[in-house]
């Protein structure tokens, strides 16, 4: 095995001039198969980019809180359904060493009269006091007395095009007044930020807990919260304030770091949702797609070339060399396929990150997996597509 497999990386390295000459013999052919696995690996690109793009667009609110402890319900599943607890239990937590600040989030969804249209839009509010720093995004921050009036928000301007309106009069007028879909209350926006759109909303503002109260009383219950937010005096005490919450606590809440909470989120929508599954299963349709082009093209090349890889056998090269130039040939398939497969996913990416304002980006992991499975895929069909030559008897050909 060792020696085969000697054999074999010294006629990859040798003899690659010999596979791209039977490549291009066909052009056709070869501009077939490059397009099968091309459309193969952006099919892999786009299921893993929406899947991506999924996943940052649930977890960027969590990443952009300022806190070290998270207090949740337990019925809590995801963040676009925070299930409301006592305001009071969050507070108990100030009675243990090493916690700091104990503040509390109000999280809902309201609907509100799209600008320019008669369509409603929904808008994800998040309210706090606005006397706690719990946000790292420099925009919130300089802007929190604009939100201490009652009334006004902070709107975020990476939302999805039904918001896009809204964002353009804030940063030409300043503010705009804004009304509820049932015409009850109306609220201004006095302000941007960049946080990013969600899946459960067009787009986020930030209010102060008044402000909140006042604007989704309906579907907030008195005394109660969506999210509580700890911050800890040294968090080198995070692990021991956290076994002590979660005891204190007990089956009443969740009580959750940062990391945890967000790998939480993303299991959410990986396993516990369609989606996850969706994405999965696309991602292996490309594989498949892809294998099989290159089967189907590699296996062709070898029937049609049998007598002359027959005649290699006999002359006494190994089935290690043979094998080599069909490997190279799915390697030069893949790398011609994979390249401009990669700009086109960039470029996709792009668009449709300023259409949705859902973040998808071409990032490192993202070429070195895709690029991974396709060239991974396009060996083991090159493997299995020399089947036939592999156990062929040279004079049984002629």
């Amino acid at each position: 095995m060792i020696k085969l497999g000697s054999q074999l990386l010294s006629a990859l390295r040798d003899d690659l001039p010999l596979a791209w000459l039977q490549l291009k013999r066909e052009p056709v052919r070869y501009l077939v198969a490059v397009t099968g696995i091309g459309f193969a690996a952006l099919l892999m690109y786009m299921q893993i980019g929406f899947q991506s793009g999924l996943l940052t667009s649930a977890t960027t609110f969590y990443q952009n809180l300022n806190a070290d402890l998270f207090i949740i319900s337990q019925s809590t599943l995801n963040s676009g359904s925070y299930q409301q607890f006592p305001q009071s239990l969050l507070y108990r937590s100030l009675g243990v060493s090493g916690v700091k600040e104990a503040t509390p989030l109000y999280i809902v969804n309201i609907r509100t009269q799209r600008l320019n249209g008669t369509k409603p839009t929904s808008l994800r509010l998040i309210g706090f006091n606005p006397e706690a720093d719990i946000f790292n995004i420099p925009e919130i921050k300089l802007q929190i007395p604009k939100i201490k009036i009652p009334g006004y928000v902070l709107f975020d301007e990476l939302g999805n095009k039904n918001t896009g309106p809204i964002a353009r009069a804030v940063k030409k007028n300043g503010s705009q007044e804004l009304i509820l879909s049932d015409f009850t209350k109306t609220y201004r926006a006095v302000g941007l930020f960049r946080m990013g759109s969600t899946f459960a909303a067009d787009s986020n503002i930030i209010s102060s807990d008044t402000t909140v109260i006042q604007l989704a009383s309906r579907q907030i219950n008195q005394g109660e919260i969506s999210l509580g937010v700890i911050k800890l005096k040294s968090t080198s005490e995070t692990m021991r304030v956290q076994r002590y919450l979660q005891k204190m606590y007990g089956k009443e809440l969740q009580v959750l770091t940062k990391s945890q909470l967000i790998e939480a989120e993303k299991n959410y929508w990986n396993s516990a949702t369609a989606l996850g599954i969706v994405f999965g299963f696309g991602t292996f349709m490309g594989l498949l797609v892809g294998g099989i082009v290159v089967y189907q093209v590699l296996y062709t090349d070898v029937s049609d070339h049998l007598k002359e890889y027959a005649t290699l056998k006999a002359m006494g090269f190994s089935n290690a060399f043979i094998l080599s130039i069909v490997i190279q040939e799915a390697l030069l398939l893949a790398t011609s396929a994979f390249i401009p497969a990669t700009l086109v996913s960039a470029g996709l990416y792009a668009f449709l990150s300023s259409a949705t304002a859902i973040r998808i980006s071409m990032t490192p992991d993202k070429i070195l997996l895709v690029g991974f499975m396709t060239f991974m895929v396009c060996t083991a069909s090159a493997i299995i597509a020399i089947g036939k030559l592999r156990d062929a008897d040279p004079a049984s050909v002629f």
